[in-house]
């Protein structure tokens, strides 16, 4: 099981309108795809998001594991090289790519699923689908709308955007949220790093209010202090932790009480090899990890571990590549679960003809 050869590509999607959470805009989708062909002709594919950097990253990292056996903590040693690659930011991103198309091949080399080699606590995990973005014109009708089409599809958790505007908006955003979908429906907040510790804190006495599901990244990912405050003066549970990298930084996060529950994202902190460890680590501590991102690689993750709370759930509408990207596509069920595929290593196949029209040219 010996990597020979590795293949990086960048692709990018628009979106029909620009989307805007607490704090960016953004335009497309861009995603960047690292395959790793073994000497036995099997291919892991490992994926993340990002543009040019992560890419040009991507690329470099890369090379470093051509002629390496699937050892994931050699192979995870060789290419986290912070005097080469920095400590954290876009290029663990792109290290994060490599990590899991190892782990990929070693599920096809070993005709098991990801979730199996983790662990295999269960095989069906609950699900959030996230949405809620401001737009031009949306306005509260085309809010109620949106959520609406959304749990029409089986969803039992939704998410949405704040932070963008006024508190008194953005609470009157949420009741028509908590309105369109009903009772039985749990509702999920995300500032994305806008509040204030203030502003934080007001908000939070609302959403506790309104009994939201949680709240997640209110302040800087810089401020752990203020989110451990947070976390002592509010009944919402605080989720944070997508803009943190390796099991060091979940460390501080954990040491610092700053958080309820975990968004630890595979794609972002390093890759699988040290999600698992971030998971494992957050479980010593009765933290339970509901991952940010991609939910073809979190569900197996989600599903591996005994804490693991909820995957996040992309639709085409936020992901512009998820229909064109893969051969196999993974749904909501009924209950609004998902169900981790069986399918050796994370179960998707590339479906190059689809995606050749969003490639990104060098």
């Amino acid at each position: 099981m010996t990597i020979k050869s590795a293949r990086v590509t960048a692709y990018s999607a628009p979106y029909d309108e620009p989307i805007t959470n607490g704090l960016y805009t953004y335009t497309h989708t861009e995603i960047v795809v690292v395959e790793l062909e073994m000497a036995s002709g099997v291919t892991g594919v490992g994926w993340t998001h990002g543009g040019r950097i992560v890419y040009e990253a991507a690329k470099e990292v890369a090379q470093v594991v051509i002629g390496q056996p699937l050892n994931t903590e050699r192979i995870w040693k060789m290419i986290y090289r912070p005097k080469i690659f920095g400590r954290r930011g876009l290029a663990t991103r792109a290290i994060s790519a490599v990590d899991i198309a190892v782990w990929d091949a070693i599920g096809k080399e070993t005709g098991r699923s990801v979730h199996q080699l983790l662990g295999g606590c269960r095989g069906q995990v609950p699900a959030y689908v996230a949405g809620g973005y401001y737009g031009k014109g949306k306005g509260l009708d085309g809010l109620q709308k949106e959520v609406s089409s959304k749990v029409s599809t089986g969803a039992k958790a939704i998410k949405m955007k704040i932070g963008a505007v006024p508190i008194a908006e953005d609470i009157a955003r949420v009741d028509a949220v908590i309105e369109a979908v009903g009772p039985s429906v749990d509702v999920l907040v995300d500032a994305n790093n806008a509040y204030s510790r203030l502003d934080a804190l007001k908000m939070a006495r609302l959403l506790e209010e309104r009994n939201i599901f949680w709240f997640e990244e209110p302040l800087s990912p810089e401020d752990n202090a203020g989110a451990a405050e947070l976390v002592q003066r509010t009944d919402v549970p605080i989720a944070l932790g997508e803009n943190e990298y390796t099991i060091t930084g979940f460390r501080e996060l954990i040491t610092a009480r700053a958080a309820d529950v975990l968004n630890a994202d595979a794609q972002i902190l390093g890759g699988i090899t040290e999600w698992q460890k971030c998971a494992h680590y957050a479980d010593a501590n009765h933290i339970p990890v509901a991952p940010h991102g991609d939910q073809e690689i979190h569900v197996h993750l989600v599903a591996a571990v005994p804490n693991g709370l909820v995957v996040e759930y992309y639709d085409n509408s936020l992901n512009t590549l998820k229909d064109a990207m893969f051969k196999q596509q993974l749904e909501l069920n009924a209950d609004g679960s998902i169900t981790a595929p069986n399918r050796p290593g994370l179960g998707f196949d590339l479906n190059h003809a689809a995606l050749e029209k969003f490639r990104v040219q060098d």
